[in-house]
């Protein structure tokens, strides 16, 4: 007698899945927007830029950066990307108060490929032709704060430092 087992992870990215998400994204920077941190033109070409990465599968997660206009990290919000279905709740936004940081606090994105797209050398001309160079993860501890999700395809964040 013997045993076989399977176990298969299917890719549950789909167009209508990943703007659903990043809709959740858009409204946490509605609200950064709101609290006059950035310009509506910044989120737009955010949420843009976001989902032509996910399109090509090319996104691992990324990185709202909040900075003094020194330069000095203040903390940020972290989203991990994960089209595995290992994502099933779907939260409301809100609940972070973006109003206790000083009005020239400056914002940044941050990307982290995923590497293993077969679309890679498309994503890496795309970025530089946008003006992407390199950068560095925020440094503090990461705590979960939500997650937005729909049909396996989700997202995690969490709040980095403590701002």
């Amino acid at each position: 007698m013997s045993d076989t087992y399977t176990n298969s992870i299917t890719n549950t990215y789909s167009e209508a899945r990943a703007r659903y998400v990043l809709g959740k994204v858009y409204e946490v920077l509605m609200n950064i927007l709101m609290a006059d941190l950035i310009t509506k033109s910044f989120a737009d070409e955010v949420r843009k830029e976001l989902l032509y990465l996910m399109d090509k599968k090319a996104l691992k997660s990324f990185q709202l950066q909040f900075r003094t206009p020194g330069g000095r990290e203040i903390g940020g919000l972290h989203y991990e990307v994960r089209a595995d279905s290992s994502i099933a709740m779907d939260d409301d936004t809100g609940g972070i108060d973006f109003w206790g940081l000083d009005k020239n606090t400056k914002v940044s994105l941050l990307v982290t490929k995923d590497t293993s797209s077969a679309h890679i050398d498309e994503v890496n001309r795309q970025l530089t032709a946008w003006g992407y160079g390199t950068g560095a993860a925020l440094a503090g501890s990461y705590q979960y704060s939500s997650s937005f999700s729909k049909g396996g395809y989700g997202i995690n964040q969490s709040i980095v430092g403590s701002w």
